[in-house]
């Protein structure tokens, strides 16, 4: 039973982490209900496959997939100048269908030339505490948003949400406090909000499908579309995105260490796993995967090491993407619940993650400054406008507007700089 009740988690976890952002990309790209529903479950499907071949093939880590970051901000960008450029909509889709494929190559590639245990050497303390601290940044707007209520059609904050939105918190730390239910506190504030929320109709309605279950679609929008303009830009963002997978992973292995656990250095089998998944994606032309840091404080929470009830849940949400009654019922799942429930293990507990990692780091001027410096731009980035990078090409666009990215690569520079006795007033 124990077992099972930590897969659901599992389960839940990962849809929290998950679905909302393939339903934001599907709006994005002016999907209909039913087009939407389907790239839903395409990426879900996808997700659920990654983390099964990371756990037994790849990194060995119970480590969340979630929807790469990067790539919503691709689908983002595309859709809006993919048309001028490429002709329409549906050849956009096609030309990042190749990209995604192209990816998984370069992915590949790292492993063959054996440059993934050159660039993790970059990742020190220093480094994972700044990239830690500047996702959960990155997030405590979304956080706060959902939690607040306020969507496009309620651009206020709505008091009905909040309330029970705190509620649901509340519940989370209660569970936490006690032993019996610590593990599982997620999925019990996930289940009690969401019965609150209904209570109150402020759960979305479950959108109507035609079938039961139903098998994905391979090229839904056609064959991938060559285009050598995508080369450079896949090149330097499937470098970020190996840089994301290091952070993650190094994140994890830090609390299985914590926990008394040994994990084994696996990164190149991860990364190639990473290639495959990005080259799946493409043929599903669904949002490719990366491992989710996030996963590290929920795994200190529930001391869940133990893969098994991963990669239950792994399958949990293959069965839920095959079928498209269920993507369509947890695609109604209130957002403002979901973050809600994430609060204690993904919100604090990744800041507390972090905050370890900077304690354990040399106390220097060096290093404080390097802090001080990657904060002050990678939060800075963040709150510019959208239209900041207006004319800027699209691979700039999609680095320079990233303030996780921007500021860990500075954290990552002014290391090395620091690491090389270059000169910084100490």
């Amino acid at each position: 039973m124990k077992k099972i009740l930590s897969s659901f988690q599992w389960m839940i976890f990962i849809l929290m982490g998950s679905i909302v952002i393939p339903v934001a990309v599907a709006a994005t790209l002016g999907l209909d209900q039913h087009d939407a529903m389907e790239f839903v479950s395409r990426t879900l499907l996808t997700l659920g496959i990654a983390g099964i071949l990371q756990a037994i093939a790849g990194h060995h880590l119970p480590i969340q997939e979630g929807p790469a970051g990067v790539w919503w901000g691709v689908y983002t960008l595309y859709a809006g100048i993919g048309p001028l450029m490429f002709g329409s909509m549906t050849k956009t889709l096609q030309v990042l269908s190749f990209s995604f494929i192209l990816s998984g190559i370069i992915f590949i590639l790292f492993v063959v030339f054996k440059l993934v245990d050159k660039i993790s050497a970059l990742f020190t303390p220093t480094v994972i505490g700044i990239y830690l601290i500047l996702l959960v940044v990155q997030l405590s707007g979304a956080f706060l948003t959902s939690l607040a209520g306020i969507t496009a059609d309620h651009p206020s904050i709505n008091l009905s949400v909040v309330i029970l939105s705190l509620v649901t918190i509340a519940i989370a730390f209660i569970c936490m406090s006690i032993p019996s239910l610590k593990m599982y506190a997620t999925l019990i504030s996930v289940l009690v909000g969401w019965t609150l929320f209904k209570l109150f109709n402020l759960a979305p309605s479950v959108a109507k499908v035609d079938s039961i279950f139903a098998l994905p679609k391979l090229f839904p929008f056609g064959m991938p579309i060559f285009d050598g303009s995508m080369i450079i830009s896949t090149l330097f963002l499937t470098l970020l995105l190996l840089t994301n997978l290091l952070a993650s992973i190094k994140a994890v292995e830090l609390v299985f260490v914590k926990l008394g656990e040994q994990p084994t250095n696996r990164l190149s089998q991860a990364s190639f796993v990473a290639g495959l998944m990005h080259m799946l994606a493409g043929v599903f032309s669904s949002i490719p995967p990366v491992p989710i840091s996030g996963s590290a404080s929920f795994i200190e929470q529930t001391k869940g090491t133990d893969k098994k009830p991963f990669i239950l849940g792994n399958i949990l949400i293959i069965l839920i993407s095959l079928s498209p009654v269920l993507t369509s019922f947890f695609a109604a799942l209130p957002t403002a619940v979901g973050y809600a429930a994430l609060v204690p293990t993904f919100g604090l507990g990744t800041i507390t993650i972090a905050m370890d990692q900077i304690k354990n780091a040399p106390a220097t001027v060096k290093t404080n400054f390097n802090i001080a410096v990657s904060w002050f731009v990678g939060i800075g980035i963040m709150f510019l406008p959208k239209t900041a990078f207006d004319g800027f090409p699209a691979v700039l666009t999609a680095i320079f507007s990233n303030g996780l990215i921007v500021g860990t690569i500075i954290a990552i520079i002014l290391e090395q700089i620091a690491m090389k006795k270059h000169p910084i007033a100490s």
